[in-house]
C-alpha cells in the first residue's frame, strides 16, 4: 500500500463503520491516513491518523501484502458507462471482496433503486418489500370490482342458488 492508495478504514464510532480514506504515508510500523468525503475531497474537519501494522514481521511490512489494523483496500470506482452495462450486478467480479466492499456495493446499488445484487450464485436482496410500479390504480380497481362481483355471485362464473 503506497501513498495515494484508497482504502476503507474502520471506525468504531459514528454512523458508518467503514470510511473511505487515502494513505498519506507509510512507515515500517504504521500507515498515516486521511478520510475522503463524498466527491473525492479530503475531510478537513479531521486531521490525519495512524493505523498500526498487524504483524511485526519486517518482510511483511515491506511487501504489498502488509495488513494494518482496521484497513482494507478499496475497489476502483466504476465509471457511469460500466454501471450502465451492469458490471456491478455481480460482486464476485470485484477485485476486493470483503466487508466494506460488500457494504459499499450493496449501498450504492440500493440508492440507485437496484435492490438485488449477486455474489456468484448467491442473491442478496435489500428491502425486497420496496414498492414497485406493478399495479396501477386501474389494475387495483379492476381486481376490487371483480372481487365484488364474485362476492355477490354475479358475472360469468355465477353459481345458481
Amino acid at each position: 500500500m503506497e501513498a495515494g492508495t484508497r482504502v476503507w478504514s474502520y471506525e468504531s464510532s459514528g454512523e458508518d463503520p467503514w470510511i473511505l480514506s487515502e494513505i498519506i504515508s507509510r512507515s515500517d510500523n504504521s500507515i498515516k491516513l486521511k478520510h475522503i468525503i463524498a466527491g473525492g475531497e479530503e475531510e478537513s474537519s479531521k486531521s490525519s491518523f495512524d493505523r498500526p501494522l498487524l504483524t511485526n514481521d519486517a518482510a511483511t511490512s515491506s511487501s504489498e501484502g502488509a495488513k494494518y489494523e482496521g484497513v482494507e483496500l478499496a475497489n476502483v470506482q466504476l465509471s457511469e458507462a460500466d454501471i450502465a452495462e451492469g458490471m456491478d450486478n455481480d460482486m464476485i467480479s470485484l477485485p476486493h471482496l470483503h466487508e466494506p466492499a460488500i457494504l459499499h456495493a450493496v449501498s450504492e446499488r440500493y440508492f440507485r433503486g437496484e435492490i438485488y445484487t449477486w455474489t456468484g450464485p448467491v442473491l442478496i436482496a435489500v428491502n425486497p418489500f420496496q414498492r414497485l410500479p406493478l399495479y396501477t390504480r386501474e389494475i387495483l380497481e379492476s381486481y376490487r370490482q371483480e372481487g365484488f362481483i364474485r362476492s355477490q355471485n354475479l358475472g360469468d362464473n355465477a353459481k345458481p342458488l
